[in-house]
């Protein structure tokens, strides 16, 4: 009798067991960029080169933000940048100029300067290649034309995965 209502037993607890599927829960990314610049009608984004002749480069930063079913990836995701402008450098990189301090405490320039060079050839991009996202899944990056691309519209393209944004900034 015990062995029957054993039998019985296991038989409605097997029979009443039912397989439970659980749905997987898929990515949806999306991503946006702010070139944190004023913008045209068109939408371009208007990055002014140095008016004053200051420095050869500007330097930017590009910001956005990635997320998941609208909030930060649970981990870190990279992010690729790209930019549609490069520039190549001549012979001499630059020059190291020795500087010290005279008697009166003023800076003053040695003879003694220094020329580094080997690099001309070289390619030089005009932006980071990749970031990673943070808090609140914002991504970063930095682009740095340079003056004579002044009057050229550069195109800056970020991608993740399947997704690819990009931004058009006029270097006026």
């Amino acid at each position: 009798m015990k062995k029957v209502l054993g039998i019985v037993l296991l038989t409605t607890i097997l029979v009443g067991c039912e397989k439970e599927t659980i749905e997987p829960i898929y990515d949806d990314y999306k991503l946006t960029l702010d070139g944190r610049l004023d913008t045209t009608n068109e939408g371009f984004y208007v990055l002014e080169m140095n008016p004053q002749g200051i420095s050869q480069q500007v330097i930017h930063r590009i910001t956005g933000q990635l997320l998941n079913h609208g909030e930060e990836p649970l981990y870190p995701q990279k992010v690729e940048w790209e930019s549609s402008h490069y520039w190549i450098m001549t012979d001499t990189a630059y020059a190291y100029v020795k500087r010290r301090m005279n008697l009166f405490g003023d800076w003053v320039n040695t003879r003694d300067t220094v020329y580094v060079t080997g690099f001309g050839g070289t390619i030089v991009p005009t932006i980071n290649p990749s970031s990673y996202s943070g808090t609140d899944g914002e991504i970063n990056t930095m682009i740095a034309p340079i003056t004579s691309m002044k009057g050229d519209t550069m195109i800056v393209v970020c991608k993740f995965e399947d997704l690819k944004k990009e931004i058009k900034i006029i270097l006026q």
